[in-house]
């Protein structure tokens, strides 16, 4: 990574339920402070732009790599693009590693137990009983990344702090 005034990609990935959207849109409007390049991309929200609604493992996958390649042409163009994504296999990693510059990788980690409790969309719960199929982290296996930084969700305390964490992470590209 080299200086996010000229574009970028920030990456935060996570099962569902660990507080990716809540972080990254807070960290687009603290980055909004300082520069005026910032695009968020929710991935909920792309998924309905690019007309993709499958949750299989192989159409997790392949909507993935839409989303890595709009990040791309969008930081190709001097934006910095934050996504908010599940995105949890090897193959993302690995091809947003080698194709996207001033990539940074945040893996906002939470503990499946506390998944489990904060459960508003019933994903679990419904995957767990059998009623619901394709739920990462249940019958959809998942590759542990290997991040630029870890941010701890476990417990839905102090939002400011761990941005903070993640902008001090970033001060250096800033």
């Amino acid at each position: 990574m080299q200086d996010l005034k000229n574009g970028g990609v920030i990456w935060l990935t996570g099962l569902a339920g660990s507080g990716k959207s809540c972080i990254a849109e807070e960290l687009c409007r603290k980055l909004r402070e300082k520069l005026n390049n910032i695009i968020y991309l929710d991935g909920d929200e792309l998924r309905d732009l690019l007309g993709h609604y499958g949750y299989e493992k192989e159409g997790r996958i392949e909507v993935s790599l839409k989303r890595s390649n709009f990040a791309h042409f969008l930081s190709s163009q001097g934006m910095v693009v934050i996504v908010s994504t599940i995105s949890m296999w090897d193959e993302i990693y690995t091809y947003n590693r080698k194709r996207l510059k001033n990539y940074f990788e945040i893996y906002i980690k939470c503990d499946f137990e506390e998944l489990k409790k904060r459960d508003k969309k019933g994903l679990y719960s419904g995957a767990l009983k059998g009623d619901i199929k394709n739920v990462v982290g249940v019958d959809i296996d998942f590759d542990e990344p290997h991040p630029d930084l870890i941010v701890d969700n476990s417990k839905l305390d102090n939002l400011e702090k761990k941005v903070a964490i993640i902008l001090d992470h970033l001060q250096k590209y800033l």
